[in-house]
């Protein structure tokens, strides 16, 4: 059910419907909800999905730097996505989302559309996947126009032992030239039970600088009749940690 924020191609291979939450608090006052659903249809499966970011008690100041009192901003993205399979080893997905941004009493609405890749190697255990996110017009705040954070990842992930699954991915934001790579691993304790750790590390180039700051993930699967828990946890040094946990059904 994931697939829909990130690569829709994982919609291709779905095999019954499902449902999905995500909440996860993050610093500095924001918050991430996702909600989504998802069913096969004849030749693929579609998936619908809300995302909603919001960042809460931020201090307004005026043009002389008084304090005008506090105010909240947000972003949600209506999404609709299909996925299909082409061969036995490659899925292909798009999404097209609606966005609507918000800041104190203004508003910003716009539309983008995501495109996606999966590939299943012939080598055992070794899957393939490619994505581009938020290809779409400028959002204009008043009569200011701001670009959508185009971006380009790529992934792998390779299963060893039956048990144990590693992973490795690159994100390039476009538009701020960007790059952040993580890997990430999974072992199967049991059938049900996973413990998951991973490092993301950023690389910023501006000039002849080159900027690099990365973090440790750790966090836990649950999986029991159809159901499952998904905990994570993000240290971010001195400004705290995030959590993000998700709950989703098969059926």
């Amino acid at each position: 059910i994931n697939s829909i924020s990130y690569n829709p191609a994982g919609l291709a291979n779905l095999k019954k419907s499902e449902m999905g939450f995500t909440r996860a608090e993050l610093v500095e006052g924001v918050s991430y909800n996702f909600l989504g659903y998802s069913k096969p249809v004849a030749k693929g499966s579609i998936g619908l999905g809300v995302n909603y970011l919001r960042q809460s008690s931020i201090e307004g100041r005026g043009a002389n730097r008084e304090v005008t009192g506090k105010f909240e901003a947000s972003d949600t993205a209506i999404n609709l996505a299909y996925g299909r399979t082409l061969t036995a080893r490659t899925g292909l997905g798009v999404n097209f989302k609606l966005i609507t941004s918000r800041i104190a009493g203004e508003s910003a609405n716009g539309w983008a559309i995501d495109a996606g890749w999966q590939y299943k190697a012939p080598v055992k255990g070794l899957g393939l996947g490619f994505a581009v996110q938020n290809i779409g017009p400028k959002m204009k705040f008043m009569d200011e126009g701001s670009a959508l954070p185009l971006t380009a990842r790529a992934g792998m992930g390779y299963t060893v032992l039956d048990n144990v699954l590693l992973s490795f991915d690159v994100n390039r934001q476009i538009n701020e030239k960007k790059t952040v790579f993580s890997f990430g691993s999974e072992y199967m304790v049991f059938n049900s039970f996973s413990m998951r750790a991973g490092y993301l590390k950023n690389a910023v180039s501006g000039g002849n600088s080159l900027t690099d700051s990365g973090g440790l993930k750790a966090g836990f699967g649950f999986k029991l009749k159809g159901f499952n828990l998904d905990y994570a946890v993000t240290p971010f040094g001195d400004i705290g940690k995030a959590h993000r946990i998700s709950l989703g059904a098969g059926f």
